[in-house]
């Protein structure tokens, strides 16, 4: 008897439920989308920069290397490192931007930067990681930059 008024029960709860229909709501917020599906931020530009790695690091602590490396930003999607051109991206997650340059001479190298480091022209030590394709190991490289 009891396994008859548990399937009842069952039916009945399984029956009695109602779909809720969900409708879009106008939250009245522009939808901003950069030019050209450009995803370079708009807010900060380093095109025209020639920044320098002074310094770098391999891993979270161990010896700082000296290093003399330039780069230039000659677009919104092109770089020089020394004197290999090579593409980057630039574009806010949050509240800081991702800066993702790729072939240098340490791999694919993405990491974040604060507006600070742009508009003062400083990176003290920020990390970037490796994220070469068929690279598992996620090397960290902490970099110190300086705008020219």
């Amino acid at each position: 008897m009891r396994h008859i008024i548990f399937l009842l029960l069952s039916v009945i709860l399984l029956t009695s439920c109602e779909k809720e229909v969900l409708t879009p709501q106008d939250n009245n917020q522009n939808i901003v989308v950069p030019p050209n599906n450009d995803t370079t931020s708009v807010l900060l530009d380093i095109v025209g920069d020639t920044w320098v790695i002074t310094q770098y690091r391999v891993g979270q602590f161990g010896e700082i290397f000296p290093l003399n490396d330039t780069l230039t930003f000659d677009t919104n999607t092109n770089y020089h490192y020394d004197s290999f051109i090579s593409t980057y991206s630039l574009y806010p997650t949050g509240s800081v931007y991702n800066l993702t340059m790729n072939y240098t001479p340490f791999g694919n190298l993405s990491g974040n930067i604060n507006d600070y480091n742009i508009t003062n022209g400083v990176i003290n030590g920020n990390k970037f990681v490796d994220i070469s394709t068929g690279s598992s190991n996620g090397t960290e490289y902490y970099l110190w930059m300086v705008k020219i």
